[in-house]
């Protein structure tokens, strides 16, 4: 396993994607990493009016790196697979607010496991503020129904991953939303519960994993006529402890590195 931190951090996240989909962002967000974005825009000869944002939870880089075989339903559908940074903490709220905002944790003032309901400006207000037509669909008690309620877009709540897998692909069928932002935590719930190298928890990768792959084939049957990314994208990883179990919110290596998978769907 590598001994060093990945370059990127998760804030370019939101200006990777409106680059792709020709969205100005407010000068408070991280720039994006051009050549991500010029490279799937040459691959779909124009920019996404339609985008697919799929979170894992806690799928760290080690894992990618050491069960790469788990991620071939995610590769049939990307192509390009880069390496980002996590956040200090190294845990979901603080992680996914950096993603949404463009902002360091001091900037969008989530710095540790709570969830309050951000004030500042998000990706999803950007969108809607653009008439953009936005979608959360996520596991029960997700990080995105706390931190990111209470704007003009629709929220969908599942029970568990295959769940929210079925709602994202009812949705997709309708060919009603823009951007749709799937958060899943059955990996995380696993590792910690189990351990993250557990047959559990590598259970886990795959079931998201193929998630990821049947919603991948929905859009290519409903989205039509659209120019789409699709992106696998978790926000951080975690790392073994004593007994067996899983955790995060360290600066380790394990919980800091994770990659993030890009595609395009014309």
């Amino acid at each position: 396993m590598a001994d060093h931190y990945n370059s990127y951090s998760l804030k370019h996240f939101a200006g990777i994607v409106a680059d792709c989909m020709d969205i100005s962002l407010p000068e408070t967000y991280a720039p994006s990493v051009a050549w991500i974005p010029a490279l799937l825009k040459e691959r779909m000869n124009g920019t996404a009016d339609r985008a697919v944002l799929y979170h894992a939870d806690a799928v760290g880089h080690h894992i990618w790196q050491k069960y790469t075989s788990l991620f071939a339903p995610v590769y049939q559908h990307t192509s390009l697979s880069v390496p980002f940074l996590s956040t200090v903490e190294s845990v979901t709220p603080v992680a996914h607010a950096t993603m949404y905002t463009g902002l360091d944790p001091e900037g969008h003032g989530i710095l540790t496991y709570t969830r309050p309901q951000l004030t500042c400006d998000t990706f999803f207000d950007v969108l809607l503020r653009e008439g953009r037509r936005v979608a959360i669909v996520a596991q029960a008690d997700s990080t995105f129904l706390h931190i990111f309620k209470g704007r003009a877009l629709d929220y969908f709540e599942a029970a568990n991953a295959v769940e929210v897998q079925e709602k994202a692909l009812e949705l997709i069928a309708k060919n009603k939303y823009d951007v749709i932002s799937i958060h899943t935590f059955d990996y995380d719930n696993a590792a910690h519960a189990f351990g993250p190298e557990s047959k559990q928890a590598l259970n886990a990768v795959s079931l998201e994993a193929e998630g990821f792959h049947r919603i991948a084939e929905a859009v290519r049957e409903s989205y039509t006529g659209h120019k789409t990314l699709l992106t696998y994208s978790p926000d951080h990883g975690q790392h073994p402890v004593l007994g067996g179990t899983g955790a995060h919110g360290s600066k380790m290596i394990e919980d800091m590195n994770i990659v993030h998978f890009f595609g395009t769907i014309v």
